[in-house]
């Protein structure tokens, strides 16, 4: 029994962290370089041609 409190506890805790990454607004020394490094890898994704 004290398993399956163990798993719900690990669980509830990954899912409470998806959240905190989800939801909750990121410091800037991680939007930043997130947001630096979608910029450069955006033409790559959706390349345009210049016809």
């Amino acid at each position: 029994m004290i398993y399956g409190f163990a798993y719900l506890g690990m669980i509830i805790a990954i899912s409470a962290g998806w959240v905190f990454l989800a939801v909750l607004k990121k410091p800037d020394f991680i939007e930043k370089p997130l947001s630096e490094l979608k910029n450069k890898i955006r033409p790559f994704l959706n390349p345009k041609d210049d016809q």
